[in-house]
């Protein structure tokens, strides 16, 4: 079971198992992420979270070494120096952002396709909402 806290104090608690309906997808991986993916086998959904030092890895359907890795996944940030946040990875066009966490690098998210990641509302939007250089608005 994973709980959030949300906006306003309210909790909403989810089965880390069966988060996303396998009953009609063929054995596979689905909604993966760089440290989190979903994997269907015979109808039912597993959550995979990647260890510390691992990153989802296509090629192999499963965690890997980041150095084995193609980017985005296998591109480490050095969150040193950086404030905790998301930030845009502008080096993949911005679409997909990364997490800082004290100091350490947590993984970059992928936004839906034909999205970008806007930093100022902190949520992936279309380019025209977003500021240059991820979208297509002049900054002010």
């Amino acid at each position: 079971m994973r709980c959030l806290l949300l906006p306003y104090f309210a909790l909403l608690c989810v089965s880390t198992e069966a988060v996303m309906l396998c009953d009609d997808k063929p054995d596979g991986v689905y909604e993966q992420g760089c440290k989190v993916f979903t994997r269907c086998t015979d109808g039912q959904a597993t959550i995979v979270e990647c260890a510390a030092d691992e990153v989802y890895n296509p090629a192999i359907e499963d965690c890997d070494d980041p150095n084995d890795v193609a980017p985005p996944c296998g591109h480490i940030i050095d969150c040193s120096v950086k404030p905790d946040g998301h930030y845009a990875d502008v080096g993949f066009g911005c679409h997909s952002y990364y997490t800082c966490e004290g100091g350490r690098f947590l993984g970059h998210n992928f936004c839906p396709v034909g999205l970008v990641y806007n930093e100022v509302l902190d949520v992936c939007d279309w380019e025209h909402n977003v500021y240059e250089p991820c979208g297509i608005l002049p900054r002010p």
